[in-house]
């Protein structure tokens, strides 16, 4: 899929269809297992379970980390304090055998359990918060709700989406977009 790091990238991953998610998200947690990377998933838990269920993984690799709290309090805590506390995260899986980590954020789960407007001031600083570290976050967006609701991922939220991430995973490759 991917032929060179993805440490420092804030790619988006655009989705329609819980099974399109599914073979995709699959592949990319098993390329960073493979690459001993520490996966880490703020999804909702249904979406975690069945990730868990396809890469079919024995060890720790792959985990449920909540990001509520840091994105919500995230104008108190600032890019600084959150960078800190991710190279300590750093540390501690490099002294467990991982080179580093993969962030993925389920869109709508994260608005649905923060706001719009918190969620996206956190992911427009993304890139400022792993730069330079061995760690990437991927974005995931339901360009169902997009297209059918608007409930979650609306035009504001597409819009940005757009400005903010600069990979995008399309067609099993990470892709620039600049």
């Amino acid at each position: 899929m991917i032929n060179h790091s993805i440490f420092g990238l804030n790619s988006s991953f655009y989705y329609f269809g819980l099974e399109h998610l599914i073979i995709n998200m699959c592949q990319y947690i098993k390329e960073g297992i493979e690459r001993k990377e520490k996966i880490c998933v703020y999804t909702d838990l249904k979406l975690y379970k069945k990730l868990l269920k396809c890469v079919d993984t024995k060890n720790n690799c792959v985990e449920y980390v909540d990001m509520t709290q840091v994105i919500n309090e995230y104008p108190k805590l600032k890019v600084n304090n959150i960078r800190r506390e991710v190279l300590k995260y750093i540390d501690k899986i490099n002294k467990e055998g991982y080179v580093g980590v993969r962030f993925i954020i389920q869109v709508d789960y994260a608005i649905y359990n923060t706001s719009q407007n918190n969620f996206l001031n956190f992911n427009r600083n993304i890139l400022n918060i792993i730069l330079e570290m061995s760690a990437s976050c991927m974005c995931i967006y339901n360009f169902e709700d997009y297209l059918k609701n608007k409930r979650f991922i609306n035009e504001k939220v597409i819009k940005e989406s757009y400005k903010i991430h600069n990979y995008r995973l399309y067609n099993r490759k990470l892709v620039s977009v600049k």
